[in-house]
């Protein structure tokens, strides 16, 4: 129970597909931002950790959802999206504008008396609200003038299983249970409704299998959104034994002994990183034989902490 379930299910979800999957991210940003990138973009994850100093220069730990650039032939933009999977409040635009704000100083440019800094394109995936609206502002008073830039806003709400699939938005999968959030305690009591949700969760599978098979997703991904599922079902499920094992027989079971995750890191799975994989296990390997004591998990940290 405790590999599976998490009180951050949401926010690691989110987290794990953004920094691990490229090719679930590529279709999320083209989605968000009305972009037309391709399967060749190069995505360069940047620090999501920050302190905002507070009164008496106390600093406050911040972290955000994502925060990457997208390098596509001579574009080159920085993005930041957050997820939040409570209600909608205006009060989350300070937290975007204090991330943004943050994100954009770690790649300042200084000029003759100036300093640049880059806000980057934001969004915020609300996973509740069930709002119309698809675009807010943060408007800043300077000595200078105004300045205003949006703030993406697209909600689960708004999407179907098949749009989901049409628009290769499976980064999205794993908080599809939320649009039947309010309908589970029925699900839960109801034989025939119990069975139609679990046909759409076999007919996920199914759909994730195809598009494994066609070349829109990589089998990695498609283990990791597999695993996803199952996690964010778990907590969502908490209380609902019977919905939550349905869940647990179609997607448990194909990730009981998969720790996709880990074996990529470790470099045991194949793909774009298969030479930093290698280098990082060879030096991991000399560590070891260095001194005998070194777990396998430390070396492999050290290794990639010398090659990041």
């Amino acid at each position: 129970m405790d590999t599976i379930y998490s009180d951050f299910a949401y926010d690691d979800a989110y987290r794990t597909m953004e920094s691990e999957c490229d090719d679930l991210l590529i279709p999320f940003v083209n989605y968000f931002h009305n972009e037309n990138y391709g399967s060749s973009s190069k995505i360069i994850r940047m620090r999501n950790e920050h302190f905002i100093e507070k009164e008496g220069h106390a600093q406050e730990k911040r972290i955000t959802d994502s925060a990457f650039e997208i390098i596509d032939d001579n574009i080159r933009r920085m993005y930041h999206y957050e997820c939040e999977s409570g209600r909608y409040s205006n009060e989350l635009f300070v937290r975007m504008f204090e991330y943004d704000t943050q994100i954009g100083k770690d790649l300042y440019t200084l000029g003759e008396h100036c300093l640049h800094v880059n806000i980057p394109y934001s969004g915020l995936l609300l996973l509740r609200d069930k709002g119309d609206f698809r675009k807010a502002y943060i408007e800043l008073t300077t000595p200078g003038g105004d300045v205003r830039y949006p703030v993406e806003i697209r909600r689960m709400s708004e999407l179907d299983i098949d749009d989901i699939f049409n628009k290769h938005l499976y980064m999205l999968l794993p908080f599809y249970i939320f649009n039947i959030e309010n309908r589970l305690d029925d699900i839960e009591r109801d034989d025939q409704q119990l069975e139609k949700f679990a046909d759409l969760y076999r007919d996920i599978v199914t759909e994730l299998e195809y598009a494994v098979e066609n070349g829109y997703l990589s089998s990695f991904s498609y283990g990791v959104i597999i695993r996803l599922i199952h996690k964010v079902a778990y907590k969502m499920t908490i209380k609902r034994d019977r919905v939550q094992k349905k869940v647990g027989d179609i997607m448990g079971g194909r990730v009981l002994d998969l720790d996709i995750v880990k074996a990529r890191r470790e470099g045991l799975n194949e793909g774009r990183n298969e030479e930093r994989a290698d280098n990082i296990r060879k030096l991991a390997e000399d560590y070891m034989a260095r001194d005998a004591s070194l777990s396998r998990e430390k070396a492999i940290e050290m290794a990639e902490n010398i090659l990041s």
